[in-house]
């Protein structure tokens, strides 16, 4: 949660208030427009070394911190599941 929030805090300047895990990003403290969605979307896949599909691009996905750690859970689950299967048996 603290690296979500750090990245939205870079994204916005941290010209807003303090963001919490349920801040609503796109109205009240953090006022993202599509501009800062895409860095801060280029900020997460850099940060967590994933890609982020076009499909997943969901207002509710990036509603807040706390939906963004969900999704980003999820997706990290995916992605590591996807690693496993590619070793070979043992």
């Amino acid at each position: 949660m603290k690296t979500v929030i750090h990245l939205i805090n870079i994204t916005i300047d941290g010209k807003q208030g303090k963001i919490k895990p349920n801040t609503p990003l796109f109205s009240g403290e953090a006022e993202f427009d599509s501009v800062a969605l895409l860095e801060f979307i280029l900020r997460l896949e850099d940060t967590f070394s994933l890609r982020i599909p076009d499909e997943d691009l969901d207002p509710d996905i990036f509603s807040s911190p706390e939906t963004i750690v969900a999704y980003l859970r999820t997706r990290l689950e995916q992605e590591h599941d996807q690693c496993t299967n590619l070793l070979p048996a043992s």
